[in-house]
């Protein structure tokens, strides 16, 4: 009887196991997804941080042009 007792509580702690070890596959997908966006997301923002870097290099030249060629 003991030991019938004993073969239901392994059984539902192989159980138990198991839908932690899905539920962990399925959060370790989630997060290497999230790493991807992240990354794509990096990339975006280094490609607009130089457009940006380099309208404003265009403006500070002209302004400065500008000041210089009024005196």
């Amino acid at each position: 009887m003991a030991l019938d007792a004993l073969d239901v509580r392994m059984a539902r702690l192989e159980g138990a196991y198991e839908q932690i070890d899905r539920r962990l596959g399925t959060l370790h997908g989630d997060v290497l997804s999230l790493a991807q966006r992240l990354d794509r997301l990096e990339q975006k923002l280094d490609a607009n941080s130089r457009w940006m870097i380099g309208v404003i290099l265009a403006n500070w030249t002209t302004l400065m042009l500008a000041i210089l060629m009024r005196r």
